[in-house]
């Protein structure tokens, strides 16, 4: 049997598992998948043995605690964005530019929501598109700002593949141009990603102080000129705050 094989078998085990059905024996397994008892047996033991099910006292199969785990990952997820929503609705409402939330997904950068302006040209990005951590502005503001050790571990890990002109070459001038945003408090990107684009950036921390994901505003360069862009960045920089008390994050001194 392939892994791509089993690991399809052992996920059609676990969708055995309803509301109605929250244990199942053995031979229930068996039968409702069509699998001959000692191979459903292999497969039970290899997800108990990862946490993925256990067994009550009448020895029959329960989904386990992993799931439980997972679920919080998802949750807190969900949590930013459910917090989120007024604040990009009204940021949207202020500054009249794409408005974009993105959490980190290992070493990718995921945007889970997004609000569009009505503008005839409109950004490219859409909700689940990834783009790396290093390039543009919200992306960035993921790891800008983490404590040293992490960020330095995570860029130690990153391949830099420059798409643009503007993108990091390597990781000694994302580096650099990290610093310089860490000491301004946001990120800046012009045509990291797309051509004629440009986009700021600021984190979302919760109650624990990490950070959880950033918000940006986005939209073709031309919207970003001297005269705006100080606007765009306080009403920016005030949503992520409000998003981030409603997280239950507060400034600690110093």
């Amino acid at each position: 049997m392939s892994i791509a094989n089993t690991f399809d078998k052992g996920l059609k085990l676990l969708e055995l598992f309803t509301y109605e059905r929250t244990s199942l024996t053995l031979r229930e397994v068996s039968e409702m998948s069509g699998l001959s008892k000692p191979t459903a047996l292999r497969l039970l033991n290899t997800l108990e043995v990862n946490g993925y099910l256990t067994r009550d006292k009448g020895k029959a199969y329960c989904l386990g605690l992993k799931f439980l785990e997972l679920g919080n990952f998802v949750a807190e997820r969900l949590d930013v964005r459910a917090a989120a929503l007024p604040h990009m609705d009204q940021l949207l409402f202020m500054v009249d530019q794409a408005v974009n939330l993105v959490i980190r997904d290992g070493l990718d950068a995921v945007y889970i929501e997004k609000r569009e302006t009505a503008h005839p040209v409109r950004m490219y990005t859409r909700v689940g598109r990834r783009a790396p951590l290093y390039s543009g502005a919200c992306p960035r503001a993921l790891i800008a700002f983490l404590p040293e050790k992490e960020r330095e571990d995570l860029i130690d890990k990153l391949t830099i593949e420059p798409y643009m002109e503007t993108t990091p070459k390597d990781k000694a001038e994302l580096r650099e141009r990290i610093a310089q945003e860490r000491a301004q408090g946001y990120t800046f990107s012009r045509g990291e990603l797309h051509d004629g684009t440009a986009a700021l950036g600021v984190p979302i921390r919760d109650y624990t102080r990490r950070v959880v994901a950033s918000l940006s505003i986005s939209g073709p360069q031309s919207s970003f000129v001297e005269d705006k862009h100080p606007y765009f960045l306080k009403a920016l920089q005030k949503a992520a705050a409000d998003i981030s008390a409603d997280l239950g994050y507060t400034r600690g001194r110093g």
